[in-house]
């Protein structure tokens, strides 16, 4: 997918420059993206070398975009079906499962029925697909069965082959984290998870107050990496006996000196739960900046303006990798072999939920 045509939605707002700066920065490394995959819109073969940054924004007009504004692209009438499904997690898993359910929806004709109460139409560019807009009563999708997934973090295709027949019903019941649910529908998904104005605007707000309290110039020299520290409830012994595993400081030491090392500055925002411990482990690191007081819809469309990606582990920090778009360094270190959480990935591995190109690291 190439971020050119992405932009063509997009109409010239001036008051948004530097999400116009992130999205030009970003375009440049699209243009080396090829991904292999036989449901992607391209190839992907990552050319990090090739990377360099913005061009001299001093010297050009810099266009400005404003995201399209909402609409339904989903109808229903008597013949339709509809699909559901449980819904479960913070927003990071609610988002992989949406995407899931748009691309089931989307692939048999079906309406995506979302929870009358659900937070996602409040915070992204979704439709409020509920029962009650549909005529339809609340209990209509618990009445269902369901399909469940085989695994928690891998593609099932057996999902899709599921036949589709005129005016019937589903239920699907997972967590659906893997990118290869959705990936035909990627273009359709980014305009989906385009966050509302308020989230927008405080977003781009605070990554311009951070530039100026920091002097540090978006630039070819000058870049900025987002970093998600997941710790505490990865910490609870309940989620360690389970055989997930978060990485200690070293992690997000290699992964800064990587950016250190590739760029002549690099400044880094880091959103976490645990700012305590991120204030203890990254003070004294030079351009660091650690978001505090923001929810988490908040923090992950801050985290998503920079130009490149540190993430440690989960679906939170896989997002702002996905948003970000640029260079994205993961713990390599998802699980625990033969631990009860290894049984979510099909033959041990990673590659359904890692995003292709994605760089692992210790």
């Amino acid at each position: 997918m190439r971020l050119s045509k992405r932009l063509s939605y997009f109409a010239i707002l001036g008051s948004l420059m530097v999400f116009g700066i992130s999205f030009l920065n970003k375009a440049r490394l699209y243009s080396t993206l090829k991904i292999n995959y036989p449901y992607h819109l391209h190839n992907i073969e990552v050319k990090m070398d090739t990377f360099t940054g913005a061009q001299d924004l001093t010297h050009k007009q810099i266009e400005i975009y404003e995201i399209p504004s909402r609409k339904n692209m989903f109808n229903f009438s008597n013949s339709s079906g509809i699909v559901c499904i449980t819904f479960m997690g913070r927003l990071g898993n609610l988002m992989l499962e949406y995407a899931f359910l748009y691309a089931m929806a989307k692939s048999k004709g079906l309406y995506p029925i979302i929870p009358e109460d659900s937070n996602l139409p409040k915070i992204f560019s979704i439709h409020n697909t509920t029962l009650s807009r549909i005529g339809l009563p609340k209990d209509a999708c618990l009445k269902l069965p369901f399909h469940k997934e085989r695994w928690g973090l891998s593609f099932d295709e057996h999902l899709f082959k599921i036949p589709r027949s005129k005016r019937e019903n589903y239920r699907f019941h997972g967590y659906f984290q893997s990118w290869k649910y959705w990936i035909k529908y990627e273009k359709e998904i980014r305009s989906v998870f385009q966050f509302n104005d308020e989230i927008k605007r405080k977003a781009v707000s605070q990554f311009q107050k951070i530039l100026k309290e920091r002097d540090f110039t978006l630039d070819k020299d000058g870049v900025v990496v987002s970093v998600h520290v997941r710790r505490e409830d990865y910490l609870s012994k309940e989620v360690v006996n389970y055989g997930k595993l978060t990485p200690g400081a070293t992690f997000y030491f290699n992964a800064m000196s990587f950016f250190k090392n590739k760029f002549n500055k690099v400044l880094f925002i880091v959103g976490s739960t645990d700012t305590e411990w991120c204030r203890k482990t990254f003070d004294g690191e030079p351009n660091t900046h650690i978001s505090t007081g923001n929810s988490a819809a908040e923090d992950i469309a801050l985290l998503s303006l920079a130009n490149h990606t540190i993430m440690s582990v989960g679906t939170y920090g896989w997002w702002v990798g996905w948003m970000s778009g640029g260079i994205s360094i993961y713990y390599k270190h998802i699980y625990v072999p033969g631990s009860p959480f290894s049984k979510n990935f099909m033959n041990n591995s990673i590659d359904d939920f890692i995003y292709p190109g994605w760089i692992p690291m210790d």
